[in-house]
């Protein structure tokens, strides 16, 4: 799966160029490592080194990376988006679409390696229920999500990049999680969604 694959670091706040640089990867063949760009750095070192990444992908709240190994870095904020034609690559439900680290502190990171397949048995069987219901939200649409998980979290990147699309859906990203800030966003964009996890629920109830 891994063969011949270039991979490319992503390491950034949530932004909409994020979800773009994401399905590039996906259409271009290359295997992204999205990681938690708050991690520290020589945790990034580490991970760039084990899949020598040859792309880093960086946000614009991301401090400088020194990386171990030779890569291209671009500035998502810096990145002019055109309109055009993915490139022809053959690629199998069996090849690598990800691999995402764990944050390990005192040991190496290790690698859990994501494949198409791993993907699609997570999307396929909820796109086909909402499918069924799909009808019943017209009124509402689109529907409004706002997420607060990083990019670099499975559900996270579900909820923003494969789950609004079927609906349809938008998808709003903040910075910080001021409770406050995120109750005026649910009130200002009428979000209808807040993606999170119990932790999160918990300060905004506080």
């Amino acid at each position: 799966g891994l063969k011949n694959r270039a991979t490319g670091l992503c390491l950034s706040e949530n932004r909409p160029e994020w979800v773009g640089a994401l399905w590039g990867c996906r259409l271009g063949g290359l295997v992204a490592v999205p990681s938690d760009y708050r991690a520290s750095p020589e945790f990034l070192a580490r991970v760039a080194r084990i899949v020598s990444a040859r792309l880093l992908l960086i946000g614009q709240d991301v401090p400088p990376v020194e990386s171990p190994v030779a890569a291209h870095v671009w500035k998502l904020h810096e990145l002019t988006w055109a309109d055009g034609t993915p490139p022809t690559v053959s690629i199998t439900r069996d090849d690598v679409a990800e691999i995402i680290f764990t944050s390990g502190a005192t040991a190496e990171p290790k690698g859990v390696v994501i494949t198409h397949r791993n993907i699609l048995a997570n999307i396929v069987p909820v796109e086909r229920e909402v499918l069924k219901y799909r009808k019943w939200g017209t009124p509402f649409f689109p529907i409004r999500f706002l997420n607060l998980l990083p990019l670099s979290h499975m559900f996270g990147q579900a909820m923003a990049t494969f789950i609004p699309p079927m609906l349809p859906g938008v998808v709003i990203f903040i910075r910080g999680y001021n409770p406050v800030d995120i109750v005026e966003h649910v009130r200002r964009h009428r979000v209808s969604v807040l993606v999170s996890v119990p932790k999160m629920l918990d300060v905004l109830r506080d």
